[in-house]
């Protein structure tokens, strides 16, 4: 009796368990993996994302190419932005908070139903960001949800699925396939800390589509190419349409004319492209390799970034070795150590103690140019009448200086330096006339014939990227120095040429005379031989006149041969 109950007592335990196993497995499957919220591409109204879950709740859009929530900027940092899921390096497209990130605690993305729909909270409750919903949308329209689209584009959308807001008309350095940038648009490159830098992609004030330098101070387009007119950059201006976009294919299109096409261009159109203005300055369309989750460049603007403007700073020289390396002008010293855009700073006053102006002399700076502010350019001047309009000017600081033409360009100010072999033209710098030019170090590219102007010392610097670079410290001679070992050059080589002509011309006389004399290869019987046989071939046949030919053919009545033509016999 005991053992039977003892039996069924085990029985009705083992079965409580196995049912107290499938009722906690069914809980657990009722209630949402982590994961699962990764996977959802949709916020609804009234859910909000917070930033300690950062790792598990994000959007993802349907073909899990995209993925939207929290980035991590550094442990204590985070933006709210879109970044492409299946890229190595998790490339951001879009971030609503690039200048004023957020922190790691109590951060959170909420969507409302009201005009402001997505709201951006950092940890103290204070609004960074929001979405404001479309002025053409109807007064009585409400936010339903924020969805990621395929895309890329970040949507709020009212129940009926009609765009209230959406991330593609607010782009930030990167534009996807099919987003358009339109008039008061403008993509923007990020500095290193994330905030709005100094390069921006938009229509000018001529409607002509630009890269443009504004570092607040100065302003300047550096692309299309500004020496050219927009005819000859093959541009449209006053256009009224004012659009550019670029199709999954890789080419891109502008109401204006201004047209690239990627180097991968209809290889393959399910590959996924960005075109994002870098921090540097460039202009760069990327392709994704989808297997490795590396990103290679399909285009870019500049293949020379020493071209685009900033990259040095004021009163700085960039050389390109192949990576920019920049290195202040005769007489200045660095602004900022660890900031090559802030430039350089003269270390010289152009007046004395007694608020006099100083001697001041010129300093060629061979194969370099200096963009834009000209104070009055002219042609047809010497070298000496430009330089005399550059000392007489104080505003002042360099001239350009092109021969064939004699173009001169005085400028106020040394913006944009850069040298490279075969730039036309050579920069004159004004400094003190007492400047000691042997303790100045600068970039050039060619020395002079006895080594002057050149050094080949490298030091590690800091490079105009902010990386460590090698720097190539070149001497500058001043110009007499430079007109006199010029012209020690030129005779130089003259009497080279003349003293080995002379050398060769001795040589072939003597060989010819070796040659035909009697122990030379050609003896007198073989000369004889030669001249005959050159008769012969350029004496054919002799020519007969009509009497003889009469004669010798009795009247043209016996035949004396055949062959190409006949003759009769006599």
């Amino acid at each position: 009796m005991s053992t039977s109950c003892s039996g069924a007592l085990r029985a009705a335990t083992t079965k409580a368990l196995l049912l107290l196993v499938v009722a906690v497995f069914v809980v657990s499957l009722s209630r949402p993996f982590p994961c699962a919220a990764a996977a959802r591409d949709s916020l609804l109204r009234g859910a909000s994302i917070a930033v300690e879950d950062h790792a598990t709740d994000v959007l993802l859009s349907p073909d899990g190419t995209f993925a939207c929530g929290f980035y991590v900027v550094s442990p204590t940092v985070f933006t709210f932005s879109v970044w492409f899921a299946r890229a190595a390096d998790r490339a951001v497209v879009w971030s609503a908070n690039r200048g004023r990130p957020v922190h790691s605690k109590r951060s959170r993305l909420k969507l409302n139903g009201r005009r402001r729909a997505l709201v951006l909270t950092d940890y103290d409750g204070e609004v960074v960001w929001n979405s404001t919903v479309s002025a053409n949308a109807t007064a009585t329209a409400t936010a339903a949800r924020a969805r990621l689209h395929d895309s890329g584009n970040l949507a709020v959308e009212d129940a009926s699925g009609n765009v209230l807001w959406q991330s593609f008309d607010h782009p930030t350095d990167t534009l996807l396939p099919t987003q358009r940038i339109a008039a008061g648009e403008a993509m923007v490159s990020a500095d290193k800390l994330l905030a709005a830098g100094f390069y921006s992609f938009r229509f000018s004030d001529y409607a002509m589509l630009s890269l443009v330098y504004d570092n607040h101070e100065m302003s300047s387009i550096y692309w299309p190419n500004p020496y050219y007119s927009y005819w000859q950059n093959s541009r449209k201006i006053y256009n009224f349409t004012r659009e550019a976009f670029f199709d999954a294919s890789g080419h891109f299109s502008s109401s204006d004319n201004a047209t690239f096409d990627a180097s991968d261009l209809a290889k393959n159109v399910a590959v996924r492209r960005r075109l994002t203005l870098d921090t540097d300055g460039n202009l760069r369309l990327y392709s994704l390799d989808e297997v490795t989750g590396t990103w290679s460049v399909s285009w870019m603007a500049f293949s020379n970034p020493c071209i685009i403007h900033g990259v040095c700073g004021a009163n700085a020289v960039c050389l390109y070795s192949p990576a920019p390396v920049c290195v202040c002008a005769p007489g200045y010293a660095r602004a900022e150590p660890s900031d090559w855009s802030r430039g350089c700073r003269p270390t010289f006053n152009s007046s004395d103690d007694g608020g006099q102006p100083r001697a001041m002399k010129m300093v060629p700076l061979p194969h370099t140019d200096f963009w834009g502010f000209d104070i009055n350019s002219s042609e047809n001047l010497s070298l000496d009448e430009c330089s005399t309009r550059c000392m007489s000017e104080p505003s002042c600081v360099v001239f350009q200086y092109k021969q064939g033409k004699g173009e001169c360009y005085p400028k106020s100010l040394m913006f944009n330096g850069r040298t490279f072999p075969g730039l036309p033209g050579t920069a004159y710098l004004k400094v003190p006339a007492d400047l000691d030019m042997l303790e100045i170090h600068i970039h050039q590219w060619q020395a002079d014939s006895d080594g002057h102007g050149i050094a080949a010392i490298q030091e590690d610097i800091v490079g105009c990227g902010g990386m460590s670079s090698p720097e190539f410290l070149l001497n500058v001679s001043n110009a007499s120095s430079s007109k006199s070992n010029q012209g020690k050059s030129i005779w130089f080589y003259f009497y080279g040429f003349l003293t080995a002509f002379f050398v060769i011309e001795v040589f072939v006389i003597a060989f010819g005379c070796w040659l035909f004399s009697n122990k030379g290869v050609f003896k007198p019987c073989q000369v004889s031989a030669l001249d005959e046989g050159y008769r012969m071939v350029t004496n054919h046949f002799r020519t007969y006149s009509y009497a003889e030919l009469q004669k010798g053919t009795r009247k043209f009545q016996s035949e004396i041969g055949r062959g190409g033509s006949r003759c009769y016999k006599m």
